[in-house]
């Protein structure tokens, strides 16, 4: 006669094995992306579609999951901490990162970054009350304006912009603000700032919720000094806002901008990085249908738009079998 007690448990062990197995294969991955109301949080989960429905197709059990940060420079500071292994920065602030200049000078060089590929151009975005009646950047010089919270590749890029003329956010706005994506709308339409700037995809959010809440316009910044900007630094470029992108938009608007990429530390899992890549560009019109921040994005162009850094050997390898990088 068995004992059913001893059956029962042999049994529980056995499953609680094969359970174990199957947990030990599966692999998990987070992207560090920004504020909710721009474009880097929604680009997290475009790719994390893409990643976790590839499974069965690419034979994987890799589970993405998407996570709200304070942006490019947090980001690299917290994959450089061990913190996070793949995550979205702006390509300047890459760059930095890798060689331990600018914001990242007391940090030192984190030489361990790795790229995978380069995703939507994010816009300088400047977005002003029309009650404001300013036509470009000019015309905010004394307004309280919200150039991104602290520690957000936004605010970063206006010190740094303010610094070709020779100024900073305090000395010439009357009171820079560090609201989130998330608040600046709100806050431009309730009065409580005059302005916003942001650098984020054409139609994201943020730029949307504004102008179609309140009369607000979408201004112009293109001058000598930004031209002379994008002469000397190869990351930015001029950026064009066709007319009728946004609401009351009836002409183009002139600015520039530089590419959002797809960075990991080179300690990342291989595999994980690969299928990673493997399922956005193996999908690469799928994934741009997901969006109309990536209507100018082409597969030649996310391999090298942006890259200053070596590429991670998960992506590397991808690349290599398509055909993408020799």
């Amino acid at each position: 006669m068995y004992n059913l007690s001893r059956f029962a448990a042999a049994a529980a062990i056995t499953v609680a094995i094969a359970g174990g197995a199957s947990a030990q294969d599966r692999k998990f991955v987070n992207i560090g992306t920004a504020g909710i109301g721009g474009g880097y949080y929604p680009t997290g989960g475009f790719i994390c579609n893409v990643l976790n429905k590839s499974r069965k197709a690419q034979g994987h059990n890799i589970r993405c999951t998407v996570e709200s940060t304070g942006g490019s420079v947090a980001n690299l500071r917290s994959i450089q901490a061990g913190e996070m292994d793949v995550a979205i920065a702006q390509a300047d602030w890459l760059y930095h990162a890798y060689n331990g200049s600018s914001k990242f000078e007391e940090n030192g060089a984190n030489e361990n970054l790795r790229f995978l590929f380069s995703l939507h151009l994010d816009t300088a975005h400047l977005v002003a009350r029309a009650d404001q009646n300013v036509s470009d950047f000019s015309g905010l010089k004394g307004k309280t304006v919200n150039i991104g919270n602290a520690g957000s590749g936004t605010e970063a890029t206006m010190t740094f912009a303010l610094s070709r003329y020779g100024t900073d956010p305090e000395a010439f706005f009357g009171q820079a603000t560090r609201l989130t994506s998330r608040e600046q709308a709100q806050a431009l339409c309730d009065g409580k700032i005059d302005a916003f700037f942001y650098t984020t995809g054409v139609t994201a959010s943020s730029i949307t919720e504004a102008t179609n809440t309140c009369d607000a316009n979408v201004l112009n910044w293109n001058d000598d000094t930004i031209d002379a900007m994008i002469a000397e630094i190869p990351y930015y470029g001029k950026s064009v806002i066709p007319a009728g992108t946004y609401r009351g938009q009836d002409e183009e608007r002139v600015t520039w901008g530089l590419p959002a990429t797809l960075v990991a530390s080179a300690d990342a899992d291989e595999e994980v990085i690969y299928n990673m890549v493997k399922s956005v560009f193996d999908n690469f019109e799928d994934f741009k249908a997901q969006s109309t921040l990536y209507v100018a994005v082409s597969r030649d162009g996310a391999v090298v738009n942006g890259r200053s850094v070596p590429f991670h050997p998960g992506a590397e390898r991808y690349f290599r079998e398509v055909g993408l990088i020799k």
